[in-house]
């Protein structure tokens, strides 16, 4: 039997609901089926032992409490994944972490490893805006999703994590927004963890899905959970500039400024991210990255750099896998955010009308003095929309030098194949 819990918070914003006087806004939803196959260590592709599947469900919506229809919303949303059975026949793990164990790229599928369906309230919170017509002013107290440069929700799975927090959003300085937050639990991976290799997921376990509501939702990087302050404006005329600091208690302070411009299809952008571990001995860090782009009636070019000193702790979500860092690569989130790491990406995309939209992606990944572990990842892509449906097929050709099986011999580079089908309602 499910264990079912929920929060104090949960439980408080419940108890408000259940006494108001509650208007829906809208309601809505999308169903997603995702399916992955690949030939890591000369497996055989589409054999259910090189594959992973996942068919995700998520219903949301907001509602206004009181008499003001502006004034407090109740945001909901529920999520559901499940392989419906597939497991025994097309599939032998999951992009969602489904109480099995595995890496995220899919290279070590367990056959025949036991996979739970997972159901989990990932939203439930209350947005005030307590001075309205005073003050430009925000609060959102409870679960909920989050966009920062260190502490945001990912896209890619077919789950996305989400927060436990407590966020004021301020917008009464002209083209300017601060953002104060503390972040209590989360559902997708913490840092701190990974950094000890203590965590044990999925295939795309970024996402906890045991059983219902809380049983997924653990500590964000501390006991007491940690703080982030932003700031993001548009004061200079064409740039969008932004400054964040994070205090993890005990763990790390962190830093990311970043701003981006552009002019005449051009886009250009800087990244600079700082570190300073809690630990006794331990080294500041940072790490930059650049980005320069062109855009034209449906063509998008780029090319990245970024580079990772040695103590630099992490430039990645410190609730997640993945870094906004430019050249992020498009599917193995494990490289370009390392100690002591260059990286150069390249992208190509190019909307065919009434066709496709396409997309190229070149990421290499050279880790220093660490030469056994450089990475390179190529990545072709090809979307569609019909209507409500989206459907996006993708392969990847991924190359990670000194990589060997369980005997010592040299693996060659994986080819993976994935499909993406979602359907917004």
């Amino acid at each position: 039997m499910n264990k079912f819990t929920l929060s104090i918070a949960a439980i408080a914003l419940l108890s408000t609901a259940a006494v108001a006087d509650i208007s829906s806004k809208n309601f809505g939803g999308e169903a997603k089926l995702f399916y992955g196959t690949n030939d890591a260590a000369d497996g055989d592709m589409f054999n259910k032992a090189q594959s992973y599947g996942n068919v995700g469900v998520h219903l949301g919506g907001a509602a206004a409490v009181g008499s003001c229809a502006t004034c407090t919303t109740l945001n909901y949303g529920v999520t559901g994944v499940s392989t419906m059975g597939l497991e025994g026949t097309l599939v032998s793990n999951t992009w969602a972490g489904q109480s099995v164990t595995g890496s995220r790229t899919a290279k070590k599928l367990l056959g025949g490893a036991d996979i739970n369906d997972g159901v989990w309230i990932d939203t439930l919170n209350l947005a005030f805006h307590p001075l309205d017509g005073i003050t430009n002013t925000t609060l959102v107290l409870g679960r909920q999703a989050l966009d920062t440069p260190l502490v945001f929700t990912e896209k890619w799975n077919i789950a996305e994590n989400t927060y436990d927090a407590a966020v004021a959003v301020n917008n009464d300085i002209v083209d300017t927004t601060l953002v104060g937050a503390w972040v209590g639990r989360s559902n997708g991976q913490d840092v701190v963890d990974q950094l000890n290799n203590k965590n044990n997921f999925a295939v795309g376990g970024l996402v906890h899905s045991d059983g219902i509501s809380d049983n997924g939702f653990n500590r964000f990087l501390t006991d007491e959970g940690a703080y982030a302050f932003g700031a993001v404006t548009k004061l200079i005329p064409t740039v969008t500039a932004q400054a964040w600091y994070y205090v993890a208690p005990s763990v790390a302070n962190l830093a990311w400024l970043q701003a981006d411009t552009e002019f005449m299809g051009f886009n250009l952008g800087g990244q600079y991210v700082y570190t300073d571990p809690a630990a006794d001995g331990s080294e500041t860090g940072g790490a930059y990255a650049a980005k320069l782009g062109y855009s034209y009636e449906g063509l998008g070019l780029s090319v990245a750099y970024s580079d990772t000193d040695e103590d630099l702790m992490t430039a990645s979500n410190l609730g997640g896998t993945q870094s906004k860092l430019y050249t992020e690569a498009w599917w193995d989130y494990s490289h370009v955010a390392q100690p002591d790491t260059q990286t150069v990406t390249v992208a190509a995309e190019y909307d065919v009308p009434e066709i496709a939209a396409l997309g190229l992606y070149y990421t290499n990944a050279d880790h220093g003095s660490d030469t056994n572990n450089d990475f390179q990842e190529i990545t072709l892509t090809a979307g569609k929309d019909l209507g409500n449906l989206n459907l996006t097929l993708a392969y990847v050709n991924s190359d990670l030098d000194g990589d060997k099986d369980s005997a010592g011999n040299d693996v060659d580079a994986t080819n993976d194949i994935q499909v993406y089908a979602t359907y917004k309602f």
